[in-house]
């Protein structure tokens, strides 16, 4: 069996031209399952055949239609060809692409200069089309730069890919995107007054690279949502960021927010995270403590006061157990002074118990004491940001971090994170934070990098 495999282009102007892309054979007699349809090599074969008599027609198609001066509709003469080389997904391509002499009908009098532009020059400014550089790009953030062109030549036709390339066309990438970032994504129907623009904030630690003299360095990772547009994911590194206020402004601006709409920063207590939003925004900006962070330390002293209560029996024990089981809504509900009293209560209690408890019993009596004052301590740090999460709740807006806490192990930890074998730089983990971000928001494939 022999299958030939043409394809046929049909220009605007009417010519019709033909491309012999090759021939596959197969033997019927001592066929194998291995012979059986198209193979990868094959099928790369084909493809990059194909895309380079697509690509070259396609050129001097356009071409010829910037022949045509828009002024005065003169038809141009071309000054000359040169080859121009362009990668692709389906191959690394090299075209002629025709140079245009320049047109003076707007300028009568002065002699025709002997010059001209190129048509590819103006669409592609790169030697890549977006196509490819947001493959790439995506590719290392998602895995290690080796294993990214190991893929790409492994399942593409394109040029030989290395890690060096993979590395430079993803920061080139992110670049893009950071001096794009402002832009809201079509469609997501953004209005001009949200009421609230939430944001949650978070934190991780990457390895630093020995030049950089430090164990290690701070990656902070988010997301905003407001009521008017689509949640918005971020990821920066505040060491390799050039202008780390003005990227969280215009990540904010993109999500809906305006000047005149207070930010509401959820975090685990860090002071430094709603600081950082309060530098980019210079408008009134609200910390508040992320439950989640509360609720675990309320489980400790629950769990380490229940097994204290059922192994002596003091005067009083009702009292602390409902006092135990009260703590959660008090702090729930805004009522953290009274929150802050039954935490002295119990710490006596347990200080108390310390007494006349022996062995077990006395190290549950320390345990109890000391998650107590744990959790008192972080309520006091932190006395400005706790709000009434229940109204909050029945208003139906957010009262933790956990989409921020989701965000760590996207972004930061799957390839970043210190238990990965690589070292990074501020400037290179920004990078990736970057395109990591606009992977999970759809943002990469949304045409950001066409007119990049």
């Amino acid at each position: 069996m022999k299958v030939r495999i043409r394809i046929e282009t049909e220009f605007g102007w009417g010519e019709r031209r033909s491309h012999e892309i090759g021939v596959i054979e197969r033997s019927s007699i001592d066929a194998s399952e291995d012979s059986l349809g198209i193979s990868l090599a094959e099928g790369k074969s084909i493809l990059e055949e194909v895309q380079r008599a697509v690509l070259q027609d396609h050129v001097e198609d356009i071409s010829e239609v910037e022949r045509a001066c828009p002024h005065c509709q003169a038809y141009l003469r071309v000054h000359d060809r040169r080859k121009r080389r362009v990668d692709t997904l389906f191959g690394r391509v090299t075209v002629e692409a025709p140079r245009i002499r320049m047109c003076m009908c707007g300028l009568p009098g002065l002699p025709e200069f002997k010059v001209g532009h190129s048509p590819l020059t103006r669409i592609l400014r790169d030697n890549a089309i977006p196509e490819l550089r947001r493959l790439q790009a995506e590719l290392g953030s998602r895995h290690s730069f080796r294993e990214a062109a190991h893929l790409l030549n492994e399942l593409t036709p394109c040029a030989s890919q290395n890690h060096a390339t993979i590395r430079n066309r993803l920061a080139s990438v992110a670049k893009a995107l950071e001096e794009r970032c402002d832009e809201a994504p079509t469609g997501t129907g953004v209005q001009s007054n949200p009421s609230e623009v939430p944001g949650f904030l978070d934190s991780a630690y990457v390895r630093s690279r020995p030049e950089y003299q430090r164990r290690n360095f701070e990656v902070i990772v988010g997301s905003i949502e407001s009521e008017t547009a689509e949640k918005r994911r971020f990821g920066l590194s505040q060491m390799g960021a050039d202008r780390p206020t003005e990227y969280l402004r215009s990540n904010l601006k993109a999500a809906g927010w305006m000047d005149s709409v207070a930010v509401t920063v959820f975090s685990d207590g860090d002071p430094a995270l709603p600081r950082l939003v309060k530098n980019a925004t210079s408008a009134d900006v609200h910390h508040a403590l992320d439950w989640w962070h509360i609720s675990v330390r309320i489980r400790h002293v629950e769990t380490t006061f229940q097994p204290l209560l059922s192994q002596i029996e003091p005067d009083g024990a009702a009292e602390i157990a409902a006092l135990v089981e009260r703590l959660r809504w008090r702090i729930w509900h805004g009522q953290i002074d009274r929150a802050l009293d039954a935490l002295d209560d119990l710490f006596r209690f347990a200080m108390r118990a310390r007494e006349y408890t022996y062995r077990e019993s006395n190290d549950a009596a320390l345990s109890a004491a000391s998650r107590a004052m744990v959790l008192r301590t972080y309520l006091c740090r932190n006395l400005s940001a706790i709000v009434n999460y229940g109204d909050r709740r029945q208003q139906g807006k957010a009262v933790s971090t956990s989409r921020a806490e989701g965000l760590v192990n996207e972004i930061a930890n799957v390839r970043l994170g210190k238990k990965q074998r690589m070292r990074w730089s501020p400037k290179g983990a920004h990078h990736v934070a970057i395109v990591s971000a606009a992977v999970l928001d759809g943002r990469l494939s949304s045409g950001h990098l066409a007119a990049a």
